[in-house]
């Protein structure tokens, strides 16, 4: 897939006695292969941003094309399809499933994927390898590590080989050498996959792994709009 843009993208929440503007006028473009961070302080629109670009919410208006396509009209059913087939998610409290083991927590997207084709084992074994956990496949999530679930996760989110990956607060539950470890590992895949890689972050070292840093505050970008 080719590059993401996002075009004059707001966001307004509602309750019966205020409004609350989340995003105001967003223009980003990411070219394919990427390795972007969005920084901003907290309720600068780090998250509302990426839930929009990963199809889990919806913007007030605006456009959101990956490629020549725009997601914003799609109902909640042409979303989900889409961000099954295109979308990959890494999370900060990892978000594994306790009853499953690596292998089958890895194994999950594919299962409720239908568009993968090639026989599940080959692709699972293949990531396992990739980010260096093959040899606990057969552990649960309570006997891992942090830095080893957030292996897990980045393998879970790789498996199905999509266009781009959003990862919110990746390193926050890892102590500093994990967090470089698991930078090391996302930049490597981000090289040799071409998958780009969207980061939201406080932590100055995910922005210095960084190819490009969008800036938020208030729901604008103060700098760093990738042209």
């Amino acid at each position: 897939m080719a590059e993401i843009r996002i075009e004059n993208l707001h966001k307004t929440y509602k309750t019966e006695s205020q409004s609350v503007n989340a995003l105001r006028g967003i223009d980003i473009s990411i070219p394919q292969g990427s390795f972007l961070s969005v920084a901003g302080p907290s309720g600068s629109g780090k998250t509302t941003l990426l839930n929009i670009i990963g199809c889990l919410d919806k913007p007030t208006s605006g456009s959101v094309f990956f490629g020549d396509e725009n997601i914003v009209p799609m109902n909640d059913g042409q979303l989900t399809v889409f961000r099954n087939r295109h979308i990959g998610f890494v999370f900060q409290d990892f978000n594994l499933i306790p009853v499953l083991t690596v292998y089958e927590n890895v194994e999950f997207p594919l299962a409720i994927n239908p568009f993968i084709k090639e026989k599940h084992e080959n692709l699972i074994m293949k990531m396992l390898e990739m980010v260096g956990i093959a040899d606990l496949k057969k552990r649960f999530p309570s006997e891992l590590s942090g830095g080893q679930k957030q292996r897990v996760a980045i393998a879970r989110a790789l498996v199905k080989n999509p266009s781009l990956v959003l990862a919110d607060e990746p390193t926050a539950n890892l102590d500093s050498e994990n967090a470089k470890n698991i930078m090391e590992i996302m930049k490597r895949m981000n090289a040799e996959l071409k998958t780009s890689f969207l980061f939201s972050t406080h932590d100055k070292l995910v922005m210095d792994y960084a190819s490009n840093i969008v800036r938020l505050r208030d729901g604008m970008i103060i700098s760093g709009a990738v042209e």
